[in-house]
């Protein structure tokens, strides 16, 4: 292929797509519904044979990195991998087929292309299992880059230091990291640009593996610049359509909408069409956009092959031999009537599902992340006395036990982000740093503050504010539920205090010893539903708050509180999913926030989930669209 080839070789892809499109649709749409039906059950299968393995539902982060080590886990991880390179390699293979028959003037059936890639399932799996595995090889010197930046650079201190102060180590470590990363990526794209026709090489039945390899790093030799023109101009175009078509819907949306005059009933018919379209629209770029560059690929890889003698030239097939194109016909008038009007008709149906919606009947709590750290300094007795003053329903904190078993309230492993002080809490005495000022470095006005027993904390905080109580675990410590569980006990705070954990041992200790205690789950990382865990509450982190799962926490008498939410338009967003609480560094900003939203009539509510779209709302919630009388 000539330098300036490349031009017609995305040409030509065009033309096998308006020859093609209708058994590559066909095929996609086949092998989208196979997807849901048999790849996705089995996958949840799998994750719910991990969970039960565990005696648990949910496998909390530590436990899941331990098991992953396991010879059980390192299966899984691989039946996890190629199960999900597989779903992504069955689309590709079906469309690549159909390419390279056009090239080769065969037209291939929806039916053929479906008995082809069937028949040869078992060896795609086996492709798809290699596949991963060189993947995972081609991370290992990236995830070896980065953690040799990571425990040479920042653990010298706990983590939280270096995310909240950014000391020069920190900046070091991320620009380490940056040109580690570049430098990977140049390296990893190379290859995957030299391995770019493993996939046709191997449905145009080149075997054993390590051929097909071969066949790839043949057929690109001395081509990169070419293949790196014409993958990048599909990608491109692509891309720039995607912006246009949807920009183009979302700004005549928006047109429409100003012109409606505040009409709710209008502004919810315009929405609903606008969802529709939109994803109609966005069903079709996708498709296009996959069987263009498939079409590419497949062009790219016949005559890269064909000019390496790495496979025989096909004779050159007349333009009149080929599948009959969608270009020299003109769609009747009625197929885009038929068309407005079922989009008409939808969107009527998702306008009247919409207006049944009812906003959760739910106001949320507000919970002061550590205690309220916007204001105070984290943790302490300052911001306590600040969250009771904002009206916060609970202040949420940390503890863990210094070396001689005091329960002390504070988040890091040491105290290098509150006060600058190297000492680590697990292997210093509460006397050694009883006398520590946290207060200093937040402000000149907090100076002296000290750091805190849980005791003192409970006895300020007792008939005022509630505590939510994080067990904190630095490695294992199986007396921190037991003494911090005492601590509530002998001020006798049962009913003002809940218990949460990341660690999933000390959230069953803790309710092994206290059948009364409120005690929930602190989600991070976590494999498995976690709606089934038998805990009174969920603590999970906003970008994981979903509707499913709080209806189905919900159905089993859960709570769930979504951490950290510290701006409005989250705090907004939380309060639309139905969350029960708010972990929140700003407890102030979310009783405002609160209150505005539940001063909105129900269809307001409605229209506030669109307020990201078309500013139907101004920044303080003051002035939402009129609804009609």
């Amino acid at each position: 292929m000539k330098n300036l080839d490349w031009l017609q070789v995305l040409r030509s892809g065009r033309q096998t797509v308006q020859r093609c499109w209708r058994p590559m649709a066909g095929y996609m749409l086949t092998i989208w519904l196979v997807g849901l039906a048999i790849l996705v059950p089995l996958t949840s299968w799998a994750l719910y044979a991990l969970a039960a393995r565990s005696g648990e539902f949910v496998i909390g982060l530590n436990e899941l990195l331990g098991w992953l080590q396991s010879p059980a886990g390192i299966t899984y991880l691989l039946l996890a991998g190629s199960l999900t390179f597989l779903g992504m390699i069955l689309q590709l293979a079906g469309l690549i087929l159909i390419a390279k028959g056009d090239c080769d003037g065969v037209g291939l059936s929806l039916k053929e292309v479906l008995v082809r890639v069937l028949f040869e399932f078992p060896n795609l799996f086996y492709f798809c299992l290699i596949g991963f595995l060189v993947c995972l090889i081609l991370l290992l010197p990236l995830a070896a880059g980065l953690g040799a930046v990571y425990l040479s650079m920042l653990t010298e201190h706990d983590i939280n230091f270096y995310l909240s102060t950014h000391p020069p180590a920190w900046q070091w470590a991320l620009t380490a990291s940056a040109v580690w990363t570049l430098l990977w990526a140049c390296g990893a794209g190379i290859l995957i640009l030299r391995w770019i026709y493993i996939l046709p090489a191997w449905l145009d039945g080149h075997r054993p593996l390590r051929r097909i390899f071969r066949v790839s790093w043949e057929a690109t030799r001395g081509k990169l610049s070419q293949l790196l023109c014409v993958i990048g101009s599909c990608t491109v175009v692509w891309i720039i359509a995607k912006l246009v078509i949807e920009g183009g819907l979302f700004a005549a949306a928006g047109f429409l909408i100003k012109r409606l005059d505040g009409s709710v009933n209008g502004i919810l018919y315009v929405i609903s069409a606008y969802l529709v379209i939109t994803v109609l629209a966005e069903v079709i770029i996708i498709f296009f956009g996959l069987v263009w560059i498939s079409a590419v690929l497949a062009i790219c890889y016949r005559r890269h092959t064909q000019s390496t003698g790495l496979t025989e030239p096909v004779r050159a097939v007349a333009e009149s031999e080929r599948l009959p194109s969608i270009s020299g016909h003109r769609l009747q008038p009625r197929f885009f009537l038929l068309l407005f009007g079922a989009l008409l008709l939808i969107s009527g149906a998702v306008n009247a599902w919409l207006l049944r919606q009812r906003p959760p009947d739910v106001t949320p709590l507000v919970i002061a992340h550590r205690a309220g750290a916007l204001y105070a300094p984290e943790n302490s007795l300052a911001a306590l006395e600040t969250a009771y003053r904002q009206g916060a329903d609970y202040a949420e904190i940390d503890v863990q036990r210094t070396l001689d078993g005091v329960v002390v309230v504070v988040h890091d492993a040491d105290l290098m982000k509150v006060a600058g002080d190297p000492r680590r809490i697990g292997q210093s005495t509460f006397a050694d740093i009883s006398e520590v000022d946290i207060g200093r470095s937040f402000g000149p006005e907090f100076t002296g503050e000290r750091l805190t027993r849980l005791s003192d904390f409970l006895a300020k905080a007792k008939g005022r504010i509630k505590l939510m109580i994080e067990l904190k675990y630095y490695g294992e410590d199986p007396l921190l539920a037991a003494e911090t569980i005492r601590l509530v006990r002998e001020h006798g705070m049962e009913e003002e205090v809940a218990i949460m954990s990341l660690n999933l041992k000390g959230v069953r200790q803790a309710q092994r010893l206290d059948a009364i205690l409120r005690v929930g789950y602190l989600s991070s990382v976590d494999v498995g539903n976690l709606a089934r865990l038998n805990v009174n509450f969920l603590a999970l982190a906003a970008g994981k708050t979903t509707q499913d799962l709080i209806t189905a926490a919900r159905e089993r008498g859960q709570s769930v509180y979504a951490w950290t939410v510290n701006d409005r338009e989250m705090m907004l967003d939380m309060i639309e999913l139905g969350t029960d609480g708010l972990i929140t560094d700003n407890p102030a900003l979310a009783n405002d926030v609160i209150a505005q939203v539940m001063d909105l009539l129900p269809v307001e509510r409605l229209l506030l989930r669109f307020r990201h779209f078309w500013n139907l709302f101004d920044e303080r919630i003051t002035a939402p669209v009129a609804p009609e009388e």
